[in-house]
């Protein structure tokens, strides 16, 4: 007799290294499959409850954008299935995402980074700068006094995966992947100077926790917890309160200061290296970060249209 997909689900887990968040979502999407077909043998599941499966996700008002991030981690566990002989194929291997056309993200310009510094503090305008610096909000949150290297030869900060501990959570970065964020000295924006160092420094000597960037009240309300995805329990609200006190509408995510980073270093240092410096996997992932070149095809499109089409050869 076929084991269930509950059963199956739990090993495929235990013998898999992923990330807590990873986990959570992956059970997400297992919740869904389970509410509505039920705890069924592996074996039983077929290409067609896949695809009522996708139809289902998007019916029961989650959006395409969602629904392709729970197929996503769905397929995994059935590419598992399939390889050590559980099922005979994987039920999911044709099921094709949702199409999701979206409007092109604005990344920040340089008067406006400007004025979002003015008005920050200072735990803020690190905060900022360690975004323009290429640093996820989560790994900037986890980040702890013995990460930081402001003596070494070129001073940077190191990012890398964290135990649970008396006094601290676990902390996994994204594809387990330890990764250098260089630290400049200073940074220099539209109307303001950001003296990186010094302010680094005096949070260093300041902080009343292991975790150098995070307010003393989201330690004490986190710490004993094994694992926490956002101490400040809602970091992007933060974060928009600060833009709209600056004018800066629509507000956007804190994520986008990585593709101010992206756009910035790309004709600096060149794709390859800024891909490595976001720890990226693939450059592809990598061109989507950068604004300013799709604006810069648009021109280029857009001058060459203008004349191609009178010389156009049949």
């Amino acid at each position: 007799m076929q084991q269930s997909i509950a059963s199956l689900f739990e090993l495929y887990l235990a013998r898999s290294d992923l990330r807590p968040s990873s986990v959570r979502f992956k059970k997400q999407a297992l919740g869904h499959f389970l509410r509505w077909f039920g705890d069924v043998p592996v074996g039983s599941v077929t290409a067609a409850v896949a695809e009522d499966y996708r139809t289902l996700l998007v019916k029961e008002g989650r959006s395409k954008r969602t629904a392709n991030g729970y197929l996503a981690n769905f397929r995994p566990f059935w590419n598992w299935l399939a390889r050590h002989g559980r099922v005979p194929t994987n039920p999911f291997e044709a099921i094709k995402p949702f199409k999701v056309t979206e409007q092109s993200r604005q990344t920040f310009s340089a008067a406006e980074l400007g004025r979002l510094l003015m008005v920050s503090d200072d735990l803020w305008r690190v905060r900022i700068c360690l975004g323009l610096l290429g640093c996820r909000p989560g790994e900037m949150l986890n980040v702890v006094a013995a990460d930081i290297h402001m003596d070494a030869d070129v001073p940077h900060i190191l990012l890398s995966p964290k135990s649970p501990g008396p006094d601290t959570w676990g902390w996994e970065l994204k594809d387990h992947a330890v990764r250098y964020v260089a630290l400049p000295v200073a940074m220099q924006f539209v109307g303001v100077t950001v003296e990186l160092h010094r302010l680094v420094g005096e949070l260093v000597r300041t902080a009343a926790q292991p975790y150098v960037f995070l307010e003393s009240r989201y330690y004490r309300r986190n710490v004993g917890k094994t694992w926490v995805p956002d101490p400040t329990g809602n970091f992007q609200r933060m974060f928009r309160t600060l833009q709209r006190r600056a004018g800066i509408e629509p507000p956007r995510r804190f994520h986008e200061l990585r593709a101010a980073f992206a756009t910035a270093m790309i004709p600096t240092v060149g794709l390859s290296r800024t891909a490595d410096a976001l720890g990226h996997s693939t450059t592809q992932l990598t061109r989507k970060y950068d604004r300013h070149s799709e604006m810069l095809l648009l021109a280029d499109v857009g001058s060459a249209a203008q004349k191609c089409y009178k010389s156009l050869v049949p």
